[in-house]
């Protein structure tokens, strides 16, 4: 304890520091006497002021690491009188340096706040936990400076929340963590001061309370308290730590040479290191450095402490000791062996050496092996050519500026009363993945309420100002370890709505990231909504440069291979990609890293965008961080002037554009690449009972108009039909058919909203969602002499008839006499028949071959006009289903997987064969497939003539089906 006996007990029990308060003199440092400098001054006064208005909230000091925070804390008691003071250190040596200088006031009689005959308070350091014995010394003490573990241990007593009425925090960053808050909570009663050089974390945690002063570092400088400092560069390779310690050894020798009384801290990162530097340093240079860790006990770490400042050793060698808080101004040269990675880390640790405040000192100077790679901030601190003294000051004051423009952003947020404390989540302390789903908005209404499905109930944050909400979803899920009706674990859910009103966009972040989610709060929010057009996404990527494409998606235009869609992932995926690839894809998403050169600064980031106007990046940020993230996102999309160019093969990918309304050529329907390759399980609300995969059902466009497409699924048992708008939005009145993803249903709108079905046209053209990619009209044609003649009377065929028993007497249906005509190619070494809801074809034939299977694919419609060439209703379902069929040709796994689930339902049934070695020969990776799709259809004439809308529709089918790789072509049989 210091002082503990110097005063009676009736000195101590009178009101010490209010008492003393006329004392005060605000002596202004000059060359003709020492006083308080600019920065303590203005500090002083904004904490006195600051308390005439406020009494509960926290203030925060904010002081550059030498510029004299321990004196502001000193004067601060007699400033606001108050009678009992705790003052909170991190770490043991620093609890000493201020209850030395506290006792004695030494700073403040040195700086002539005070005159030295005034009575000085009585200070006891805690080196201990509380315990009850010790009351009476607590009693008898104006001031109690603790480190954290024992100043939490004092803070939970009756005792302290009575009678401390001061409780300063010296290096205040450390208060969002757990035991420096509780301190502060427990002591509520008492006034709060914090003190800081970084007023920021790492952890992005906020530390409470009100910047009332904040001296920047350009001004400690430009005053002389933040002195010259310097980066010397060493050359990476070879031995890299004995090259730092062999400059370091030669630079402190240098500087003692000029006359100036300079030591030296060698810096790692753990004790194993320093016990190798330390071998290092004794064995390859003349310093003499004593290591320090915190194994060592306070003793022994005081006794070289003492040994330093006595000039008895060069120096120390340490892992983050001797760092917030130590006051030794002749430490002027660093060995920094390890960086530090985080700015306030940087920053403290720089301050140590930038101090002024002693003779016979000159410019800090750091040594490290150059790193280009390393950045703190975006700023490569670590390069060879780096100017620290403009860096480190540009760092600490940007950082610092950031920090308050973010506090006058989050109280910009109003929250609605009733908040339980368990469920008060701070969003200061919110840091979220950089995703962004944008709309074209009108009838923006900040005052809405969440749907209640999403359970934000009064967990919701809005800002008049910036035009956001925040809102925080809450539902419960069962442990992974019980079973899910025993929902217990609380999952919250955050979500974001920012409304930029100079454009007119609503930008929407959901953690989970379904159209419904996105849909439903567009429409809650806003009159009007629509999806951006994937031609105005690009634009995300202007002002960028140094494309390195490593994930990329393409919408094949031709089912080439049977891929609906292509996804390219690797190191540099453009290199990939040749002119033939961009007449037979379009561009989908891209997820790419490059430079963005916008603010005139080169800044490496990383940036995707998908057609369902869905923007994101690597990047973490902050609340106020992101909102200006989509921001810049908005203005790009809107900016008409953006020509992108990625100068990379992906160029040669063409765009998508806005569907402004459907085409009247409308060929087909098809599930998306999604779907086929993860079909979802549909199920019927009005008739429970087993589900079906989606690809058994057939799809089919059953209307047309220029603002809507209708469709309809169907299979044996279950039948549904929706309409799709040119916004590329599903709906249906029947609302009957759903899946579930996870434990939600989502009606099978809502998963054809996610997940859209694929329109191709006549000529070449693709619809998905909202977009259009455009094919080329003049490459198709049809070569009629193509169709072969079959003579239908000669097996007596109904071709009226598409299966099953004829009316007519003798006649049988197409399918039975295709059956027979395949039975008498003793070639077909297997006929699969498939009709039926989801069929890959009626029949399939199959011939094995020394090194190949040849596969045939059959797909049978009646006649139903009485001319030849000339129904489009003969032609134009078949056709559709040919080209579709391409999907199960995309591998031969796929085949034989879809073959085997097919027969399993009751499918695929074998005419000729044992189906099981069927399953042998196709599955014999010895034999290549080869495919061919194969239209059965009378009403198709090799002779007659055709229709220009016939001929149309089978050289759409031919076109589509000889550019899928895997199948070579489309054969058709018809009559002569």
């Amino acid at each position: 304890m210091k002082n503990i006996n110097k005063y009676k007990l009736e000195d101590v029990m009178r009101r010490y520091f209010s008492s003393n308060y006329k004392n005060i003199m605000y002596t202004r440092d000059s060359e003709k006497h020492q006083g308080l400098r600019n920065a303590q001054l203005g500090a002083i006064h904004a904490i006195a002021s600051f308390f005439t208005m406020n009494s509960k909230q926290a203030a925060i000091t904010v002081m550059p690491t030498g510029s004299g925070k321990t004196a502001v804390l000193m004067v601060a008691p007699y400033l606001l009188g108050k009678n009992k003071v705790l003052v909170v250190t991190p770490s043991a040596m620093v609890r000493g340096q201020i209850a030395d200088d506290f006792q004695e006031l030494t700073t403040l009689c040195n700086a002539n706040v005070f005159k030295a005959s005034m009575k000085k308070p009585v200070v006891y350091e805690m080196l201990h936990k509380y315990n009850d014995e010790m009351i009476p010394i607590y009693e008898k003490s104006d001031v109690i400076v603790a480190t954290p573990q024992c100043a939490l241990s004092l803070s939970e007593t009756d005792w302290a929340k009575k009678k401390i009425t001061l409780v300063e925090v010296d290096e205040a960053h450390h208060t969002p963590a757990k035991t420096w808050q509780q301190i502060l909570i427990n002591t509520d009663k008492a006034t709060h001061i914090l003190f800081t050089a970084t007023p920021f974390r790492l952890d992005c945690k906020e530390i409470k309370g009100e910047i009332v002063y904040d001296y920047p570092l350009s001004m400690a400088y430009r005053d002389g308290i933040f002195g010259e400092i310097q980066y010397i560069a060493v050359p990476d390779g070879g031995d890299t730590d004995l090259r730092i310690a062999k400059k370091a050894e030669e630079v402190l020798l240098a500087d003692r040479d000029e006359g100036l009384e300079h030591y030296i801290m060698v810096r790692t990162d753990s004790k194993s290191s320093a016990d190798v530097l330390e071998r290092l340093y004794r064995e390859n240079t003349s310093l003499n450095l004593k290591r320090i860790d915190s194994s060592m006990s306070n003793v022994k770490v005081k006794q070289y402490i003492q040994e330093l400042k006595k000039h008895s050793i060069d120096g120390i060698i340490c892992v983050d000791m001797l760092g917030e808080g130590f006051d030794f101004p002749n430490l002027k040269i660093a060995a920094v062996h390890a960086p530090h990675k985080s700015l306030a880390a940087t920053l403290q640790f720089v301050g140590r050496f930038a101090r002024t405040n002693a003779a016979n000192i000159g410019k800090a100077k750091f040594i490290a092996v150059e790193n280009e790679d390393l950045e703190i901030e975006n700023n490569r601190l670590y390069a060879k050519d780096a100017i620290w003294q403009e860096m480190i000051i540009d760092m600490s004051e940007g950082k610092n500026q950031k920090e308050q423009a973010n506090r006058r952003y989050y109280k910009g947020y109003q929250s609605l009363a009733g908040v339980v404390d368990e469920d008060r989540i701070p969003i200061q302390a919110i840091t979220l993945n950089c995703h962004d789903r944008i709309y074209k908005v009108k009838g923006f209404n900040l005052e809405a309420d969440f749907p209640e499905e999403f359970n934000v109930g009064t967990r919701i944050h809005r800002n008049k100002e910036d035009n956001t909400i925040i809102g925080i979803g809450l539902e419960y899920v069962s442990p992974l370890w019980m079973s899910a009706e025993f929902r217990i674990n609380k999952v919250y859910t955050l979500y974001i709505i920012h409304y930029q009103k100079k454009l007119g966009l609503l930008h929407i972040y959901s953690q989970c990231h379904t159209e419904k989610i996105y849909d439903r709060l567009a429409e809650v929010f806003c009159e009007e909504y629509d999806k951006i057009p994937k031609f105005e996404m690009n634009r995300v990527l202007g002002y960028l440069n140094g494309f390195e494409i490593f994930n990329s998606g393409m919408v094949n235009r031709y089912s080439e291979s049977g891929e609906a869609y292509r996804i390219m992932a690797g190191s540099d995926v453009s290199d990939s990609i040749d002119p033939s690839t961009g007449k037979m894809y379009s561009a989908g998403h891209v997820f790419c890293k490059a430079t963005d050169i916008s603010s005139g600064e080169s800044e490496n980031i990383t940036i995707g965008y998908s057609s369902a106007s869905k923007v994101w990046s690597s990047e973490y940020r902050n609340i106020p961080d992101y909102i200006q993230w989509v921001e810049r996102l908005g203005e790009k999309i809107t900016n008409s002037n953006i020509k992108v160019r990625t100068n990379t093969n992906y160029d040669y990918i063409p765009m998508a554009e806005r569907l402004t309304e459907y085409p009247d050529n409308l060929f087909f329907a098809d599930y998306a690449g999604t779907t086929y390759s993860s079909p979802p399980i549909i199920r019927s609300r009005s008739k429970p009972g087993n589900g079906y995969r989606l690809t058994d059902f057939s799809l089919t466009i059953k209307e047309t108009s220029k603002t809507q497409v209708t469709i309809a699924i169907l299979n044996t048992e279950l039948s549904m039909t929706l309409t799709c708008d040119i916004q590329g939005k599903y709906s249906s009145e029947e609302a009957d058919l759903y899946t579930r993803i996870g434990t939600e249903e989502y009606g099978l709108e809502d998963y054809f909203n996610d997940n859209p079905v694929l329109f191709r046209t006549l000529d070449e053209s693709l619809i998905t969602g909202s977009e259009i990619y455009k094919g080329n009209p003049d490459a198709i044609s049809f070569d009629q002499k193509k169709i072969e003649d079959f003579d239908w009377d000669e097996l007596n065929t109904d071709v009226g008839l598409e299966f099953g028993s004829s009316r007519f007497k003798g006649k049988v249906s197409i399918q039975d006499a295709l059956e027979q005509h395949l039975k008498l190619d003793a070639q077909n070494t297997y006929i699969l028949y498939d009709h039926g809801s989801g069929e890959i074809a009626d029949y399939i034939a199959i011939q094995v071959q020394d090194n190949q299977v040849i596969v045939r694919l059959y797909h049978v419609k009646k006649m139903h006009s009485a001319k030849y060439n000339a129904c489009m209703e003969d032609v134009y379902e078949v056709a559709g289903q040919a080209v579709k069929s391409t999907i199960w040709l995309r591998t031969k796994g796929k085949f034989t997987e879809k073959i085997s689930s097919r027969h399993t339902v009751g499918h695929c049934k074998p005419v000729r064969g044992d189906f099981q070695e069927c399953l042998r020969v196709l599955r014999d990776a010895g034999k290549r497939v080869t495919a061919f799709i194969v239209i059965v259809q009378p009403a198709l004439s090799k002779s007659a003539k055709m229709t220009d809308k016939v001929q149309e529709v089978l050289a759409a089918a031919s076109t589509y089906i000889k550019r899928a790789g895997k199948v070579q072509g489309l054969e058709i049989i018809g009559s002569k």
